[in-house]
């Protein structure tokens, strides 16, 4: 049996691609080192996105590679894109199986069935799902009742299985395929490149502790934190560097630092092998301290992600953050203090959030004064507190989610939260609070003296030109 599976585009699909750069899907790595550690079954992986494939390029790869199963990782962006292909693989190639996994089926499994020709969709962790599945179809059932975590088609009813327990020792899967991949395509966006090397994502933990109102994790993972082990972990950075020869990492875990002892034995061990890599984290400004920064620095970390998302308490207080603005300028300065570069991520336009209040945010970036900053329009996402609270409020006027899942467009605008400010309103400031850090020429100037080489200082000027012209 032959097995594809797909990075749907997320090409054209306006406001939610993050250019610049590339890593490859984590979620497809592992579902496919997962079944090939049980099967012999043949397996590709299809990046349509870092390829920068069209349609009739997708057609063409898909039958030349003729499988008798498509997976796809399914985020809410790559719908539209999603539900053309699973329309096309059925006229292409009728008799092959079509499974859809990822955070949209999850969150939206009954609604996914419904909207595309997807024979099955996957609920929550897909590792053990996947491999079940495949092997009933394998075995030629018909009923896929007691495969946990499934959506599924009997006839013209749709059917969805009872959840599946979370995976409770994650040093037990196999580390992701990433020999599936070309990984020359992959690397980090200019915001988040640490080194010259290719990059390649890890993910350490699944799960997050908190319940930040706009976040889908709480929705995905329940509250269910669990960590790999610091051995473990370590013999997968072994493998990318020894086998791949990758030692740039992009440690993708919600908050890296919440369980602060197992990331002092990760750099214990990192420093006892004698490895040379260089790696960043996202992590929360309540999670660090002065020790641990000195460990996570002398281990080769050279850029911490953190998420403040506003300037005011009151809106960290509405977004239910858990986190004070104090805290926020003392994790920057201590930060920097220590030698390891910081980018903050921002959003504006949360419920109760003023242009004062947007402003006093844009003070606050100055003021912290990141290397990098990323900011945003905050987005209602399927499932979220954030957006149930839109619906009741009637801020959103209808489900537009649902209306997207019924027909995916690919110029679907995201919903935003316009109760206070207007979409061209909060558009006007995102603009000016990008320039006001981005155009001072002390920045300018100091990000001048870092550029190593033409290349780099093509990218930096690239991005700089979208800056005043956005």
């Amino acid at each position: 049996m032959k097995i594809l599976l797909i990075v749907p585009p997320y090409t054209n699909f306006e406001g939610m691609k993050e250019s610049g750069g590339h890593m490859l899907s984590l979620g497809l790595a592992y579902i496919a080192a997962y079944s090939r550690s049980k099967t012999n079954d043949q397996r590709e992986i299809l990046d349509t996105e870092v390829e920068g494939l069209n349609y009739d390029q997708i057609k063409d790869r898909i039958k030349r590679s003729n499988p008798d199963i498509c997976g796809f990782n399914c985020p809410t962006p790559t719908m539209a894109h999603v539900g053309r292909l699973t329309a096309l693989i059925k006229q292409t190639l009728p008799a092959c199986q079509v499974i859809l996994g990822g955070i949209h089926p999850t969150v939206m499994p009954q609604r996914t069935m419904e909207e595309t020709e997807a024979d099955f969709a996957v609920i929550g962790e897909g590792e053990i799902t996947f491999y079940e599945l495949v092997l009933a179809i394998k075995q030629g059932q018909a009923n896929f009742s007691k495969i946990k975590g499934l959506a599924w088609r009997d006839g013209q009813k749709i059917i969805i299985n009872g959840p599946r327990d979370f995976i409770k020792n994650l040093d037990e899967l196999p580390f992701p395929a990433r020999d599936l991949f070309n990984l020359k395509l992959y690397y980090s966006a200019p915001t988040k490149k640490v080194s010259e090397e290719n990059a390649t994502p890890i993910l350490t933990s699944r799960g997050c502790p908190f319940n930040c109102i706009h976040c889908c994790s709480r929705v995905v993972w329940q509250g269910h934190l669990r960590f790999r082990s610091a051995q473990n972990v370590l013999a997968e950075i072994e493998e990318c560097v020894n086998k791949y020869d990758l030692r740039e990492f992009n440690f993708f875990d919600d908050t890296f630092t919440a369980n602060r002892q197992r990331v002092l034995d990760i750099c214990a061990k990192i420093k006892e092998k004698g490895l040379t890599i260089a790696w960043d984290i996202r992590t929360r400004v309540n999670t660090v301290d002065e020790e641990l920064l000195r460990a996570i620095k002398a281990a080769g970390c050279q850029r911490i992600h953190y998420g403040v998302e506003a300037g005011t308490q009151k809106i960290l207080n509405v977004l239910r953050k858990g986190i004070t603005v104090e805290q926020v300028e003392k994790a920057f300065a201590l930060t920097k203090k220590i030698g390891i570069q910081t980018a903050g991520y921002f959003m504006i336009g949360s419920p109760t959030e003023t242009r004062e209040d947007i402003l006093a945010t844009i003070k606050l970036i100055r003021k912290i004064d990141p290397e990098y900053v990323h900011i945003s329009i905050t987005t209602p996402f399927p499932a979220t507190d954030l957006y149930r609270l839109a619906l009741e409020q009637k801020v959103i006027a209808s489900d537009c989610w649902k209306e997207f899942a019924q027909n995916p467009q690919s110029n679907f605008l995201p919903p935003l939260w316009e109760k206070e400010l207007s979409r061209q309103e909060l558009s006007a400031l995102l603009k000016k609070a990008y320039r006001s850090f981005y155009l001072r020429p002390g920045y300018i100037l100091k990000r001048l003296r870092q550029i190593k080489s033409p290349a780099e200082l093509f990218q930096k000027a690239k991005a700089a030109l979208r800056m005043i012209t956005m």
